[in-house]
């Protein structure tokens, strides 16, 4: 009986989880057109799967430098500021938080590199300076950003904040739903209704 509780339990947090699910295609870049060393996209490229260029041109980087994760990422500024963005299923008012790595071209200036992100409205600034790094150890940095979905789909963009070659540098984007409060509540009464469960399973055995 104690172990259909929790498994039953287990199923139902699984269902507003499963509701709120928001997936990134090739959040690692690791497939689509093989770049060699690099290879540049043009604005409307599909190129990368999942993915569409937007704005100027990007450099789809290969094996010039280090990635966060993988084989592949992405230089958001080939001779100016480009971008890539993708759509996606999400749930109106529910809060989702995107986790990317940051980096930037050391190859060339500036030496602080700006990356935006925005999902439609006003765009979130992030930085990187390159002082110090290099090809062979680019320094990634893990980033957050967080946005409340106001329809069935998201088109999510990260743009190069740099007009001009040798831009904020990307890899391994992925998104997570944040659980709303009812959800939080029904887990921790789970949790202590089965921790109540197993307890006194307990001491009916201490007895018998």
């Amino acid at each position: 009986m104690m172990k259909k509780s929790i498994l039953g339990f287990a199923a139902l947090l699984a269902l507003p989880a499963a509701a709120h699910a928001a997936v990134i295609v090739n959040g690692s870049f690791e497939t689509g057109q093989s770049p060699g060393s690099f290879v540049t996209l043009n604005a409307g490229s599909t190129a990368i799967d999942g993915w569409t260029v937007v704005g100027g041109p990007i450099d789809y980087i290969g094996n010039y430098w280090q990635h966060a994760q993988g084989d592949r990422s992405i230089d958001l500024s080939a001779t100016n500021a480009g971008g890539i963005a993708q759509t996606f299923a999400t749930d109106i008012g529910m809060t989702y938080v995107v986790s990317f790595w940051l980096a930037g071209n050391p190859a060339g200036a500036p030496d602080v590199k700006t990356l935006l992100v925005d999902v439609g409205g006003d765009a979130t600034s992030f930085s990187f300076d390159k002082t110090g790094q290099s090809l062979s150890d680019m320094g990634w940095q893990e980033q957050h950003y967080s946005f409340t979905a106001t329809g069935a789909q998201t088109t999510l963009r990260f743009l190069s904040g740099d007009a001009t070659a040798y831009g904020p540098a990307l890899d391994n984007v992925s998104i997570a739903a944040v659980p709303e409060p009812a959800s939080w509540a029904l887990m921790i009464g789970g949790l202590a209704l089965a921790g109540a469960q197993l307890r006194r399973r307990r001491t009916v055995a201490s007895f018998a």
